[in-house]
Parts: structure tokens; C-alpha cells; sequence
């Protein structure tokens, strides 16, 4: 081999090392972008929002809420016939209609953490780990065995 192809040769490699290691840079970076805290003075719905929402939104859920339940209806002979007429009725049913109650603007994750704040004297909340937590609504029967 000359020296020329040798230069050329290590050129590669170098420019190819270079790219690898930019590579697992930007890699490794990406959990450090992706946690973004949330500025809670800014957090919930806009005007703007909430305007589409009640303009087009809304509308729209109602409009996919009867359409839900109407094929929901439509589908039971056949949902009761497969068995899977408790799935038929989450999915077309109890889905469309819960979507209608989700505050006005909200994303999904506005309206859990909004709802998540509400006091309910029959929940009790036990905290494990941060930001973990166990939920127990007492109305319901809880069994702990050791």
C-alpha cells in the first residue's frame, strides 16, 4: 500500500469514528431533553383552546358519542354471540361518553392531573416511593394478607 491510500485509509476511519461518537453523544442526550418540567403557572388550557373546543371539539365528541352508542347497539347481538360484549361497550360505549366529561381545553394528562386534585374523603392515598403511589378508594372491599 502507498501512502496516499494510507492517509485515505485513516481519513475514513477517523471521519467514521467522528460520526460514531457524535452518534452516542446526541444519544445520550435525549433523556436530558425529554424531562421538561412543567411551568404550573402556564399548565391547562388556553383561550384558544378552549374556544376550538367549544366550537369544534365538543361537537365533534357528542357527534362520535351517538355514533358510539348507536353502533354499540348495532353490535350487541353479535358482541353477546362472541362474548366480548363487555369490551364492545368500553370501547363504543362508556370511551365516547367519558371523553364528553373531560374538562373544556384539557389534553387528557391536563384533565387527569386537574381531576387528580379533587378531594374524595373515600380515597386513601399511600405513598411509596416518589412519585409512586397506591390509590385505595374505600368504598370498594380491599383484602391485605401478609
Amino acid at each position: 500500500m502507498t501512502a496516499q491510500a494510507n492517509v485515505k485509509r485513516s481519513a475514513k476511519y477517523k471521519l467514521l469514528s467522528i460520526m460514531v461518537s457524535t452518534g452516542l453523544v446526541f444519544a445520550s442526550m435525549q433523556p436530558a431533553l425529554a424531562a421538561i418540567e412543567i411551568d404550573e403557572t402556564d399548565f391547562g388550557p388556553s383561550y384558544e383552546t378552549m374556544a376550538v373546543d367549544t366550537i369544534v371539539g365538543k361537537p365533534l365528541q357528542l357527534v362520535a358519542a351517538l355514533a358510539g352508542t348507536a353502533a354499540y347497539i348495532v353490535s350487541l347481538p353479535f358482541s353477546l354471540i362472541g362474548g366480548n360484549a363487555d369490551q364492545a361497550q368500553q370501547k363504543l360505549f362508556v370511551e365516547p361518553w367519558d371523553a364528553m366529561g373531560r374538562c373544556l381545553g384539557c389534553t387528557v394528562a391536563e384533565d387527569n392531573y386537574y381531576k387528580s386534585q379533587v378531594i374524595n374523603n373515600n380515597v386513601v392515598r399511600i405513598v411509596v416511593d416518589q412519585p409512586s403511589e397506591i390509590i385505595i378508594n374505600t368504598n370498594d372491599y380491599v383484602v391485605v394478607k401478609p
